[in-house]
């Protein structure tokens, strides 16, 4: 599963103009994930137009959603199982188990503001910042801050972590170490969320060449959680990623990238009604990301609107989506009310920065000449 063209070759000729195009996919990323958030596993998109309307901008999560399956969720480990685990409240989400009880009907982010990240976007953080402060895709170092993050009372304010996570941490209080904790329950691992921490870790291994960028994508995408068809994805995914940085057409890209997956884009966009409602799994929400980068390509904020308007798992999905039309967009692709409506956007500007200019520095390049004077 490879793309070719402008992705096969070995090297990429680091300038300002890319790195512009990264710090995009990066701030992409933040905006597609906060955007999404409100709207996210609302299966019934009548319930969601009269929940909040045409969604055009963040807006704060809900209290309640009718019919949540968090409330089916295991409490123990991954999947759906019963509520009397406790490594939900316990362990990690310290004092949220309360909002896993059965039937319940808790929205899986409730409490989280308008322009605020989930989970998954505030572990990218996390990654961007080892790199930034370690120099290198230092695991040992992402494993002990994921660590503190996930089982720190009030770290973070979601309220939802993944069966990934929860399996992870279901074998680390049995006192396996870290890299053993990775698992899988065969359903919900193989999923889209997988991907969504790849943007930081492929951008510094591409210095190395596009195969260090595949393979640290790989080993990023299985930090925790053990999946095979995680790994195949995460190499397209940073070939992608690799190739709209160093300036490849972004129609022409994805349409290599529905081929390296079985997938014709440009006829799936054109035979569709309506844009996609997915579930996780990744056979259908990385084809669904494809179809809103390729429908919208012009427009990075209507993509990242339309995917928040779909419902269904639309978070990783957004993720993912704004780091691809970030990456070939870079920061014009975003208007300001996106970058600084993000609850945090002046913690993520210094982090992104401080990253650019490791890139900069590892690259030859003046860190003066690749700043971001917008913000």
């Amino acid at each position: 599963m490879q793309m070719q063209g402008a992705a096969g070759k070995s090297a990429v000729q680091i300038t300002p103009a890319t790195l512009d195009k990264v710090r995009g996919s990066l701030w992409g990323l933040y905006i597609g994930d906060a955007l999404a958030m409100p709207t996210h596993w609302y299966y019934d998109q009548s319930h969601l137009r009269r929940t909040y309307g045409e969604i055009k901008g963040y807006v704060p999560a809900q209290d309640k959603l009718p019919g949540s399956i968090m409330s089916l969720s295991n409490t123990g480990g991954g999947g759906r199982g019963g509520f009397s685990g406790s490594i939900v409240g316990d362990v990690i989400l310290k004092g949220k188990k309360q909002y896993w009880e059965r039937g319940g009907n808790w929205f899986y982010h409730r409490g989280m503001k308008a322009g605020e990240n989930t989970l998954e976007g505030i572990i990218t953080r996390l990654i961007t910042k080892v790199i930034s402060s370690k120099g290198s895709f230092d695991v040992d170092e992402i494993y002990s801050r994921y660590v503190d993050l996930m089982t720190t009372p009030d770290a973070h304010n979601d309220t939802y972590a993944g069966t990934g996570h929860r399996m992870f941490f279901a074998n680390f209080v049995k006192g396996k170490k870290p890299k053993d904790c990775p698992d899988n329950d065969g359903h919900n691992t193989d999923a889209l969320d997988g991907l969504v921490n790849l943007p930081p870790v492929v951008y510094h291994a591409m210095l190395e060449g596009q195969e260090s960028a595949k393979r640290e994508a790989m080993q990023c995408a299985t930090l925790f959680r053990r999946s095979e068809p995680l790994k195949k994805y995460a190499q397209v995914t940073s070939a992608l990623l690799v190739s709209l940085v160093d300036g490849a057409d972004l129609r022409e890209a994805l349409s290599q990238t529905g081929k390296s997956v079985g997938v014709d884009v440009k006829r799936m966009v054109e035979r569709s009604g309506q844009d996609p409602m997915t579930a996780c799994y990744l056979d259908s929400s990385f084809p669904s990301m494809l179809h809103f980068a390729y429908k919208y390509a012009d427009c990075p904020e209507k993509a990242l609107l339309a995917n928040s308007n779909t419902g269904g798992e639309n978070v990783a999905r957004g993720a993912v989506l704004g780091a691809v039309l970030g990456a070939a967009h870079g920061m014009k692709g975003f208007p300001d009310h996106l970058v600084r409506g993000l609850q945090s956007h002046a913690e993520i500007r210094e982090e992104i920065e401080k990253y650019i200019e490791v890139l900069a520095r590892k690259s030859g390049i003046d860190p003066e000449t690749c700043r971001d004077s917008r913000l």
